[in-house]
C-alpha cells in the first residue's frame, strides 16, 4: 500500500526558511490519499489568508497559436481550476519570446486555500505558487512572468525564490514530494507539530546515540544523528521503503516506521521484521546504560 509522511527541515539553500517535505511512495496504487493528507497538513501549517495572499501563476506556452487559442488564451484552457467563489483572476497577458507565445495570468486563492493549491497542482503541475503580503492588484504580474519563466535558467531541482512562501512539486509518477517553504515570520505553525517529523525523530534518538547501551541483556549501538548512515532507506525488499535504519542489536538491524505518528521500531532476525516498540520514546526509555 502506499505511505505517506512528512519531514521538517531548514532549507539548505536559504537558511532564513524553513520547510516541511510531504513525501508519497507507491503512489500508483492509492494517488488519492496523498492528496487528502497534503490539504489536512496545509490546513494545519499554512499561515491564514487573513496574514498573507496566496497567489498561482498560470502559464499556457503554444508554439503555433491558432484562433481558438487567441479567444481561450489562458482563462479559457484553465476553467477547470477556477472557481469564481473562492478565486480573483488577473487580466490575461500575451507574450511572444524565441518563437514562442506565451498567454498568462495570475489567480488569487481567497478561499479553501489549501484545497484549491492541491486542485491547481493536479490540474497543472507547472504554476507557481506562492503567498505574498501584497494584494493581486498590486502584483506585477509580467515582471514575475518574466523572472519565473523567461528568465528561469536554474538547473536545481529544488527552485530558489524570493516569497514568503512558495511551492514545488516532484512527481515521478510512483514517488512524489511537494515541498512547501516558508519564511521565519509564517513559520510559527510548523514548531512543535506532531506529525511524522524527522527531525523530531533525530531528537529522540540523540539520547542514545553512539553509547553501550541495552535492551533484555541485549547490546544496541545507535547510528550517530550527525552521520550520513541515519536514515538509510530500506531497500524495499529486507524491509519496507518507508522504514529508517538507525542502529543495530547484537548485528540485528533496527528500524524505525516513518508511516507510523509514534515512529515504531522494529527489529530485523533472520530477514524478519518483527515489531519492538510501538512507539520510539518506549524505545529510548528502555535503552539503559
Amino acid at each position: 500500500m502506499s505511505k505517506i509522511w512528512t519531514e521538517f527541515k531548514k532549507s539548505e539553500f536559504n537558511s532564513n526558511l524553513k520547510y516541511l517535505a510531504i513525501n508519497g511512495i507507491e503512489m500508483e496504487l492509492v494517488h488519492h490519499n496523498y492528496q487528502e493528507y497534503c490539504v489536512e497538513t496545509l490546513d494545519n501549517v499554512l499561515p491564514e489568508p487573513s496574514d498573507l495572499n496566496y497567489f498561482a501563476l498560470i502559464v499556457e506556452e503554444v508554439e503555433f497559436p491558432t484562433r481558438i487559442d487567441q479567444y481561450k488564451k489562458v482563462w479559457g484552457k484553465n476553467n477547470g481550476i477556477i472557481r469564481s467563489s473562492e478565486c480573483s483572476l488577473s487580466q490575461e497577458y500575451v507574450e511572444e519570446a524565441d518563437g514562442v507565445t506565451f498567454f498568462y495570468g495570475i489567480i488569487e486563492i481567497k478561499k479553501n486555500v489549501a484545497k484549491n493549491i492541491m486542485e491547481i497542482i493536479k490540474e497543472n503541475p507547472d504554476a507557481v505558487i506562492f503567498g505574498e503580503i501584497s494584494k493581486l492588484e498590486d502584483l506585477d504580474v509580467p515582471n514575475i512572468f518574466q523572472k519565473e519563466i523567461i528568465k528561469s535558467n536554474s538547473d536545481d531541482i529544488l527552485k530558489k525564490r524570493d516569497y514568503p512562501v512558495y511551492f514545488q512539486m516532484i512527481d515521478s509518477g510512483f514517488e512524489i514530494c511537494l515541498y512547501i517553504f516558508i519564511a521565519p515570520l509564517f513559520s510559527s505553525k510548523i514548531e512543535g507539530n506532531a506529525k511524522i517529523d524527522t527531525e523530531r525523530l533525530k531528537i529522540e534518538v540523540n539520547e542514545i546515540e553512539n553509547k553501550n547501551w541495552e535492551i533484555d541483556e541485549r547490546e544496541i549501538f545507535i547510528y550517530s544523528i550527525n552521520d550520513d548512515r541515519f536514515g538509510v532507506v530500506g531497500d524495499g525488499i529486507e524491509v519496507p521503503d518507508f522504514f529508517w535504519l538507525i542502529g543495530y542489536i547484537e548485528g540485528n538491524s533496527i528500524w524505525v516506521d516513518l508511516s507510523s505518528k509514534n515512529h515504531c521500531v522494529y527489529e530485523k532476525v533472520d530477514g524478519i521484521v518483527v515489531l519492538l516498540f510501538d512507539e520510539i520514546m518506549c524505545f529510548v526509555e528502555a535503552c539503559k546504560a
